[in-house]
């Protein structure tokens, strides 16, 4: 068949190109599981078709030639023309390129996403170990970009860290959806064949099957579901990073040599770039979600390239400019400093004020009363125009005394400091071990896959097992 032109380009050939230098393992390792389950149910020359995808897969995949369509059929070539049609048909008994390609794609994102999960820990980490290291460095916080109230630097840090604890785990709950298998759904309505489909997830490392067939290959929600997680942790992430702009620009973040370039022009710069292109790569990550959800949108509940095929390659555009913004903000933390006397140099008796306010509260004022008259007695907060005496005033408004007030829980008082960051460190460790399990069940899934016997494959309930007991024993950082 002669392809137009256009459509070669524009769709064959970028197709094949992407699936070619992206997906051709998770091709074999889709096609070897369910020509290993043929083989369990007796069908002729599944064996044979195990071994030949097994050897096949350690061979470079031809260039596009137009000769086939995409990686499948290009994969069935080769077993034709090397291992003869019937081996070649024989993987082919119940299968369609709808659940294979749905069951490779998540593979894919699957294994995209672990790493990327593996980016966002470190990056946690890293801010947890600056709230240690600057435990009790005092700052002003703004509010309406305003100096509002005194902070210190670990308190704002375990708050953006809090932040980004929920969008790692909206990641992980997206990634828990796409972490079932479509194999063996077929074209929508089921393989003719008894495959167990719970046994083929195993196989290549999926925590189960989708259960409807229909759904298995018609549904993108899985798609959507990422992009929408991407999308809240581009907007946490340019909050943080627009933070250290604003600290960056008065000199109180000074970000490292290598990630600050000079000016053309003026030689007195060093501008923060590596902020800005953090910034750049966060913020397209919240324009995924649009494109997904357009991809979903008006389609029937069918197979259908839309939210299939069209969707894979912008997911996979999202998962890299994640790991760069999640990359490049946790080098600008580790490799820059925080310029403690900046940090401070909003304060302010001004910035005190509402502690006044509780002063007088507390010696029997009325609220409102005492609200006009520390309006009254600024700018310094006069302590004349107040009725109390200086040193009174002065050791009440002290940063000492009004941390020391705040021991509620999350809040900016030493103790409460002290307890979020152990909860923090806690939680960090926990997700450190649920996410080596993780990848040591794909790991030792696919390991198992490429050395399974042949003849028996009831341990695959075992296999499970064994992927997170060595994931949980596992101490290496993800």
């Amino acid at each position: 068949m002669r392809w137009h032109g256009v459509y070669r380009r524009h769709v064959l050939a970028p197709h094949y190109r992407f699936a070619r230098e992206r997906l051709v393992p998770h091709f074999f390792d889709a096609l070897t599981a369910y020509a290993l389950e043929l083989a369990r149910l007796g069908v002729p020359r599944a064996k044979e078709a195990v071994a030949a995808l097994r050897e096949l897969r350690t061979l470079p995949l031809p260039s596009f030639t137009g000769e086939v369509e995409d990686v499948f059929f290009s994969i069935q070539l080769q077993l034709a023309e090397h291992w003869g049609e019937e081996v070649a048909g024989a993987v082919r008994r119940g299968l369609s390129r709808n659940d294979l390609d749905l069951t490779v794609f998540r593979a894919y994102l699957r294994d995209q996403v672990i790493a990327l999960l593996g980016d966002f820990w470190r990056l946690r980490r890293v801010l947890l170990r600056l709230a240690e290291a600057h435990f009790g460095l005092p700052l002003v916080l703004a509010t309406h970009h305003q100096p509002a109230q005194p902070s210190t630097l670990d308190h704002y840090l375990l708050g953006v860290g809090a932040l980004l604890e929920r969008d790692y785990r909206r990641l992980a709950r997206a990634l828990a959806t796409l972490d079932r298998s479509p194999l063996g759904a077929s074209a929508l309505a089921g393989s003719p064949y008894p495959v167990n489909r719970a046994r083929l997830a195993a196989l290549l490392g999926f925590q189960g099957p989708v259960e409807h067939t229909l759904d298995a290959v018609a549904a993108g929600d899985y798609a959507l579901e990422l992009a929408f997680a991407l999308a809240g942790l581009g907007a946490s992430l340019s909050r943080l990073l627009t933070d250290l702009l604003a600290w960056a620009a008065r000199g109180a973040f000074v970000v490292g040599e290598s990630l600050a370039q000079g000016s053309s022009f003026m030689p007195q710069k060093r501008n923060p770039v590596v902020l800005e292109h953090a910034r750049i790569r966060a913020g397209s990550l919240l324009g995924g979600a649009g494109v997904l959800a357009h991809l979903n949108h008006n389609t029937p509940f069918t197979d259908l390239n839309d939210h299939s095929t069209g969707a894979l390659e912008p997911l996979d555009a999202l998962l890299a400019e994640g790991e760069a913004a999640l990359e490049l903000t946790r080098v600008a933390l580790e490799e820059s400093r925080f310029v403690p006397d900046l940090l401070l140099e909003a304060l302010s008796p001004e910035v005190l004020a509402s502690e006044a306010v509780d002063l007088l509260v507390r010696k029997g004022v009325p609220l409102p009363e005492a609200y006009r008259r520390v309006r009254g007695a600024l700018p310094g907060v006069r302590p004349e125009l107040l009725g109390v005496e200086r040193e009174e005033l002065v050791a009440w408004m002290s940063l000492e005394a009004f941390f020391a007030r705040r021991e509620v829980l999350g809040g900016v008082g030493p103790r409460a400091r002290q307890e979020a960051l152990g909860k923090a460190k806690k939680r960090l460790r926990e997700d450190r071990k649920a996410l080596a399990a993780l990848r040591a069940r794909v790991r030792l899934a696919r390991r198992r896959l490429l050395s399974e016997d042949l003849e028996g494959q009831e341990g695959l309930e075992g296999l499970r097992e064994k992927g997170e007991v060595e994931g949980e024993e596992e101490e290496q950082e993800p």
